[in-house]
């Protein structure tokens, strides 16, 4: 029995070229060594990838240029290794009016439309890539792709960095993929227990899963539950980074169409001022035993089901505003006031609760977000104390 393989796909120039140091960097035999090495892996006597190179594709009808056939085998692959050398290829109007170079729209395509299946290896830079095509992709990877590595040393490094990334990309897949079978269990096991709960039972649940995950995750930092507040809900100090956070834990124990599950949460942020009233007893203290300043309030918000960004806004109030929308769920900032909503979808067990709980710190490290996450919620305290300043 044939075994569906899992397609590769390499996107990079396709000939050789002079690096900034005046050596020539054979790519064509790059790509080819490539293609050779998976097309000959094999996993317990199956062969397991089938390599994608665009100088070894046989005739395409033409109702496809060669620009629309390199989009669709972006889209297809499960794979894409971008070989990185400050090129962006070729334009298909010849530039320069403002278009993209074709490594540029693969790689861009590739991100949006399946970011954890691209990596990206850098090779020695092309000593002529000072095209305004050329700038305008290598600031885009600098934006997207802030950490990939060292450039290899020659083709030979090239190809033993490119199997340690397959390998890791396998692993990753193998992982990910897991997750999502965990969306056709959800009429059994757990799942179907929290199913069978009232809306109060259910977001009770959600909420002491997630809090539960809060305080594991950071328990090295001896965070302490505060426990429950008049909005509803938990009130954790968590010591993130070097800052000690006041995350408040919600859930909506049914799709966010519905408006009785909604309602249960409402818009959390406008009792800001009262859930920063914490009494000096429970604070958590220094060595000394002076009480630990927090920051804060950042609303995280377990949804029972999906989420999309206009329900996000939705509970925002106002759709101008930071929305982010990725693997974990949708988090929104509102770069005025400093709300900071995370919402995290599809916890409909205790796995997938803590799962997105996992994804969301795992985003705030690989985007390199957490000092603006901090900083957000240092703003937020400071306005919320001068609110109660008014209160008073």
């Amino acid at each position: 029995m044939s075994t569906d393989k899992l397609r590769v796909m390499i996107s990079s120039r396709c000939k050789p070229y002079q690096t900034e140091a005046g050596e020539t960097f054979p790519l064509d035999r790059l790509r080819q060594s490539i293609k050779d090495e998976l097309d000959a892996a094999h996993l317990l006597g199956q062969p397991l990838f089938e390599c994608w190179i665009n100088e070894q594709e046989p005739a395409k009808p033409a109702t496809l240029d060669v620009w629309d056939e390199c989009m669709k085998a972006v889209r297809q692959a499960q794979i894409v290794i971008a070989l990185y050398n400050g090129d962006a290829g070729w334009c298909a109007e010849g530039g320069d009016g403002g278009e993209l170079g074709i490594c540029h729209a693969e790689l861009s395509t590739a991100l949006q439309t399946g970011r954890d299946r691209v990596f990206m290896l850098n090779l020695p830079l092309a000593a002529e890539c000072g095209e305004a095509t050329d700038r305008r992709f290598q600031e885009f990877v600098r934006q997207e792709l802030s950490f990939n590595g060292p450039a290899a040393t020659d083709d030979t490094n090239a190809l033993a960095k490119l199997k340690q990334t397959v390998a890791e990309a396998v692993a990753l897949l193998a992982r990910e993929g897991s997750s999502q079978l965990r969306k056709s269990s959800y009429a059994l096991g757990q799942a179907l227990a929290w199913s069978r709960m009232s809306f109060a039972e259910r977001k009770r649940e959600m909420e002491k899963t997630v809090g539960q995950a809060l305080l594991e995750r950071f328990a090295s930092t001896s965070p302490r539950s505060l426990g429950e507040f008049n909005a509803g809900g938990l009130r954790l100090l968590l010591q993130f980074e070097t800052q000690v956070l006041l995350m408040t834990v919600h859930a909506i124990p049914a799709p966010m169409t519905t408006a009785a599950a909604r309602e249960m949460v409402g818009r959390p942020f406008l009792s800001d001022h009262k859930v920063l009233q914490v009494d000096e007893a429970e604070r958590p203290k220094t060595p000394l035993g002076k009480a630990l300043k927090f920051h804060g309030p950042v609303h995280l918000i377990a949804c029972h089901r999906g989420v999309t960004e206009k329900q996000a806004t939705d509970m925002l109030g106002f759709p101008d505003a930071t929305v982010v929308s990725t693997g974990f769920g949708v988090y929104v900032l509102d770069p005025v006031q400093r709300v900071q909503l995370i919402l995290l979808a599809n916890c409909r067990d205790a796995s997938s609760s803590r799962y997105a709980v996992q994804r969301f710190f795992d985003w705030l490290k690989r985007s390199a977000q957490a000092p603006e996450f901090i900083a957000h919620a240092k703003a937020r305290s400071r306005i919320v104390r001068a609110i109660q300043k008014e209160q008073a």
